[in-house]
């Protein structure tokens, strides 16, 4: 950060600078060359729990004058002299000992900004050179910063220590020693990876904790922690943007907007993209604030902020299937045009999320079972209405010999995942509902005929057994570090796969629910020009599928004509895009290569023979010959944990031009959760108990957290029922806290 050279003094840091100021004196002072002092200690041999001070570059001119002869005070030429041995204590970096006439160490050191000398043998140490430049020196530069810097050094030797970064890695020996700046860094880090206020370091139990386990560290004011959050991120921003520059050919991005609680409209902008090691990265570029919704507005904001990271080449743009990103994806559109940032003229630029067309599916066939659905919703939301409803239930489930400790999940009516979930958790429980009409007079008098019925039961549980497959669908697509391009097709089929054998299902409700749902599939995925072509480019760069699968997997489906249609147009749009990334390679090179032109001048040359010639004309054709040569190769053996990105970081040499086309394609992201997943962490870091942060604030600590954390898991801030649940019943286990807790929560109230 930029004013980490005023926080804190690190000694090793300021010893190194002044060194090089001592030096010029030394060579000053010395006796015509014979006595000259060594360099002082290397940084490696200086003791770091020894003090410093700050701005030391004072030093030499406060020292030696601009003719380079000593100011006054310096010592006389022949009373200096260097030390025999090898010194360590970084004191000889203000003192040099002293020498009689026969070169015979005195004993003594002289202070080299005062002249003064002191009893400095190995029996006396240096504690009392250290306490004259405290206390007694007055030439001595920068004298209070020293001091204050010696009074809060650390004089604890280094502790070992086992640490592990992370659950996955292992336990690593090292030393640690209090640093005063790294545990501020930390804390930093914490405030911004956990979502926790900036007022965090000014409560009264994290004080208390900070005193009992660290009470040498001096914590920060909020407003401090609120700075060092801003410095963290623009740091961490040069990080990423020299990360895009030099690892990145292109990214594809994925957005989405939100109105937060504040009524204020965001916009999250996400970079995903394959470095230079073959491994896949998603960032957050921008979580800024948006004037509204339309899709001019989205657009302009999208091409700002791909200006501000300097983004000229962009694979696709991944968004919803609202009416407003139409508009804003044509645009931004007009907008990259002029910049040639698109490949294939734009044709594959706009890909429509795969998650939402998916819920789109789904929705429409869960119209039909809606009633049913209404019925179980209504007593799951009467059971979780309060503490005495839910212990009446539990005791039905233990009367009804239900073992399962799931708890009863309440749904958001709009998003058919979590309809799944609580149908998969009521229908276990559908024994102890239909106790509970006996036991709970109220429950009867409630629902009365509205109770839910053996059919209503019967539709749940077919129902929960038919959202599964797209629920687990959903959460294969949606996991952004993990998920490349190549997934989404065979994906498209299996639910298609799945439509089809609901449609001809003997249930007359699941054919009614399949037809409903296969009108809306091939509205969106009906036909190949429905479809975004780089799906299919993203299959047939699979090793394992090549353009063999992808023409049988679709045959099955459509007709032998649509299949040939199908490979013909992916055979063409790989072959044009080999054709711009080849070029794009040579222009890089220094300029467009004219094959023909460079065999005429070899042609002219006399000393060349017809083999480079030919060897040139080959050279010439080695994109078509990677593509054929990709093709012919047999198909890799399928397997689950089949690493594809590892894959072409093997073969890259092998298809140096078809390698630079896959690891963009495979960044693509058929879906939008990404950006959405920000809106989760923005809608907890902008609630109603901290509606003051800015916009900018907002920013700095959505982006600096997805930019910090090295873990893919969601942030859970809240302790579900079945964590609780099961803690109390492994704390219930000690005799001493049964006997002096849980009488009290027997009490009848």
């Amino acid at each position: 950060m930029a004013s980490n050279s005023n926080r804190e003094f690190s000694s090793n840091s300021v010893s190194m600078r002044i060194s090089g100021n001592l030096n010029s004196k030394r060579k000053a002072i010395s006796n015509d060359g014979r006595d000259q002092m060594p360099p002082p200690p290397s940084r490696e041999n200086l003791n770091s729990s020894s003090p410093s001070f700050a701005n030391t570059q004072t030093v030499a001119s406060n020292f030696v004058s601009n003719e380079g002869t000593p100011n006054e005070g310096t010592p006389s030429p022949t009373s200096l002299a260097c030390a025999s041995k090898k010194v360590r204590s970084e004191v000889w970096v203000h003192f040099v000992k002293l020498k009689d006439d026969q070169g015979n160490e005195t004993g003594r050191a002289k202070c080299v900004y005062c002249s003064k000398d002191y009893l400095a043998n190995s029996e006396q140490g240096t504690s009392g050179l250290w306490k004259h430049l405290r206390d007694t020196c007055k030439k001595f530069p920068n004298k209070k910063e020293f001091v204050e810097a010696y009074k809060s050094r650390d004089k604890m030797q280094k502790i070992l220590n086992f640490q592990k970064a992370s659950e996955s890695e292992k336990s690593k020996l090292s030393c640690w020693q209090f640093d005063q700046q790294a545990c501020r860094d930390a804390l930093v880090k914490m405030i911004i990876k956990d979502e926790l206020p900036f007022r965090f370091v000014e409560g009264e139990g994290f004080r208390e904790f900070i005193q009992v386990s660290l009470p040498m560290f001096q914590i920060p004011s909020r407003y401090t922690i609120a700075k060092d959050c801003y410095y963290l991120f623009v740091q961490e921003k040069k990080k990423l943007h020299a990360l895009l520059t030099s690892q990145c050919q292109r990214v594809s991005l994925t957005t989405d907007t939100l109105t937060s609680i504040q009524n204020v409209s965001y916009l999250c902008l996400t970079a995903h993209f394959i470095d230079s090691g073959w491994n896949l990265h998603k960032r957050i570029l921008n979580f800024c604030v948006v004037k509204s919704h339309k899709g001019i507005n989205i657009g302009n904001a999208i091409d700002f902020c791909m200006d501000e990271w300097g983004l000229n080449k962009v694979m696709c743009i991944t968004v919803d299937n609202a009416s407003s990103n139409d508009t804003d994806v044509q645009q931004l559109k007009k907008k990259l045009t002029k910049k040639n940032a698109f490949v294939l003229g734009g044709e594959a630029f706009h890909m429509r999320c795969f998650a939402h067309i998916l819920q789109l599916v789904v929705k429409d066939g869960l119209e039909s079972a809606q009633y049913s659905i209404r019925r179980i919703r209504d007593v799951v939301k009467y059971v979780r209405g309060s503490p005495q409803r839910l212990e009446m239930f539990k005791k039905c489930c233990e009367s009804a010999n239900i073992k399962s400790k799931a708890s009863l999940q309440l749904d958001c009516p709009t998003r058919w995942n979590s309809t799944y979930l609580m149908l998969e958790s009521a229908v276990v429980y559908q024994k102890a509902f239909d106790k509970l009409e006996d036991v709970d007079s109220k429950f009867l008098g409630e629902f009365g005929n509205d109770m839910p019925s053996e059919v209503d039961w019967t539709k749940a549980r077919n129902l929960s057994k038919f959202l599964k497959r797209f629920y687990d669908v959903t959460c294969k697509i949606s996991g952004s570090l993990y998920s490349t391009s190549n997934l989404y097709f065979p994906k498209i089929m299996r639910v298609l796969k799945d439509l089809q054998a609901f449609q001809s299902s003997n249930d007359l409700n699941l054919a009614e629910m399949g037809r409903m749902m296969r009108e809306k599939f091939d509205k969106y995925w009906g036909s190949i020009q429905k479809m975004n072509v780089m799906l299919f480019i993203a299959v047939v760069l699979d090793p394992r599928y090549k353009m063999d699968y992808l023409a049988a997997k679709y045959k099955s489906f459509y007709s032998k004509n649509d299949a040939n249609d199908l490979v013909t147009r992916v055979t063409n749009s790989l072959r044009a895009l080999m054709d711009e990334y080849k070029g794009n390679e040579q222009v890089g090179m220094g300029g467009v290569i004219n094959p023909s032109n460079d065999v005429e001048d070899m042609v002219e040359d006399e000393e060349l023979d017809d083999y480079f010639i030919e060897r040139e004309k080959e050279q010439s054709l080695v994109s078509k010959g990677e593509l054929d040569r990709y093709f012919g190769e047999l198909p890799e053996k399928y397997t689950h944990d089949f690493d594809l990105l590892n894959w072409w970081k093997v073969n890259a040499v092998r298809y140096p031009i078809l390698s630079k086309v896959a690891k963009d394609v495979l960044a693509i992201q058929s879906s939008t959760v990404a950006s959405e997943s920000a809106f989760s962490t923005g809608g907890r870091t902008l609630d109603r108990f901290r509606s003051s942060l800015t916009p900018t604030t907002a920013e700095v600590l959505i982006c600096c957290q997805d930019w910090l954390r090295s873990s893919s898991k969601s942030i859970q801030l809240e302790e579900t029922i079945e964590d609780l649940e099961s803690l109390e019943s492994e704390i219930t286990q000690d005799p001493e806290i049964v006997e002096s807790v849980m009488p009290r929560t027997r009490v009848d109230c």
